[in-house]
């Protein structure tokens, strides 16, 4: 579709002819004046063309646009809706996730899966997350070849920030585009450490994931950020645990020398 040269007609101004094109405008010379417009904004108010094929194109253009437009509003006031949600959320004390990762992949993970049902009458589908939200964060951990005692945390990932579990569907707790970190080898800690064996039950069964308290995710995330300074990982392992911080409105606060120490 050729433009340039077109005469058109302007409701106000007259007739016109199109002498030139840049980006999404075009620019028309009327009988003592030229004007810019946009395109294809203007031909669905203010100007027409006298070629009908020409017209016709540029009507399909125009609903193109005019759709590509509306998607775009939607998905703005989607965004808007999720800020405010996140916003007014309640904070529950035990919203973070801790996941067996034992014999499954860690490079490229998007997600964790929940796993399916075994009994009742939602046998076979998938298990809702229901505490899983904005604020969660997934602990991926793994026994490796070992036994129970040498399960270890080997990453850690924030939950999506428009992740809500109750309305999970498919069973995946999809992970935040950035705030995601696989650790070193040599920095994987021990996941007892933060865990009473009485209170957390290590048998984990078919069931991959367990929920545990705020706090305890904090404490992790604080340590985690400590010993990887110095590393290629610190502004990584820095910016989640802000980004933790900032989502479960906790202040955030320094490593003391015995955790430095311990770190």
């Amino acid at each position: 579709m050729n433009l340039l040269g077109q005469p058109v007609r302007h409701e106000k101004f007259g007739k016109g002819v199109i002498i030139g094109l840049g980006g999404n405008k075009v620019r028309v010379r009327f009988a003592n004046r030229q004007r810019l417009f946009q395109f294809p904004e203007a031909f669905s108010h203010y100007l027409t063309v006298k070629d009908d094929e020409i017209h016709r194109e540029i009507s399909k253009i125009s609903r193109e646009h005019e759709v590509e437009l509306a998607q775009k509003q939607l998905e703005i006031e989607k965004e808007n809706n999720n800020r405010n949600r996140i916003r007014t959320m309640r904070i529950q004390s035990k919203a973070q996730v801790a996941y067996d990762l034992s014999g499954g992949r860690i490079v490229g993970m998007d997600y964790v899966e929940t796993g399916n049902l075994l009994s009742g009458a939602r046998q076979g589908l998938p298990r809702i997350p229901t505490s899983a939200r904005p604020n969660s964060a997934v602990l991926l951990t793994s026994r490796g070849n070992g036994g129970e005692d040498d399960r270890k945390i080997i990453g850690i990932a924030m939950v999506d920030k428009s992740f809500w579990g109750t309305e999970c569907t498919d069973g995946r707790i999809r992970f935040h585009p950035k705030h995601r970190l696989i650790l070193a080898e040599n920095d994987r800690i021990s996941f007892w450490k933060y865990f009473d064996r009485e209170a957390f039950t290590p048998r984990w069964g078919r069931v991959p994931f367990k929920y545990f308290e705020n706090d305890t995710m904090l404490q992790i995330l604080l340590d985690v950020s400590s010993r990887a300074a110095g590393t290629k990982q610190e502004d990584q392992a820095e910016a989640m645990y802000r980004y933790f911080c900032m989502i479960n409105r906790i202040p955030e606060r320094q490593p003391s020398p015995a955790e430095q120490i311990s770190g």
